[in-house]
């Protein structure tokens, strides 16, 4: 995970055109995140959904949620992350990236502030 600041980290997973499943490839970095939170019990992560430019806004915004939510899923049922210590967003449009592709993500932060 890389940092940022020193008490705040971040990790993306990508996702293919139109979907808010995780693909396995990026199920690593999912996994990479639950192993930091259960090494750091103090930890939080606030994960940001995003979708790309292309197609319908509205459709665009509710998969942007989806995608968070996807990534929050995984990390509650599969790796029992307490749900009080993660937080899914969706934040609509991406323009983080100039290539689109990269705008279909979600954005996990983790951070130790208190």
């Amino acid at each position: 995970i890389s940092s940022a600041a020193s008490d705040v980290y971040k990790r993306q997973i990508t996702f293919r055109q139109g979907k808010s499943v995780v693909d396995a490839s990026q199920l690593p970095n999912v996994e990479r995140i639950a192993s930091y939170l259960k090494k750091h019990p103090d930890a939080n992560v606030i994960i940001k959904g995003y979708a790309s430019p292309e197609g319908n806004l509205e459709f665009n915004k509710k998969l942007a949620k989806a995608r968070a939510e996807a990534v929050e899923s995984i990390l509650v049922k599969k790796y029992k992350i307490d749900s009080t210590r993660v937080s899914a967003e969706g934040q609509g449009i991406g323009d983080m990236f100039t290539d689109p592709d990269w705008n279909r993500v979600s954005i996990c932060t983790i951070d130790e502030s208190k």
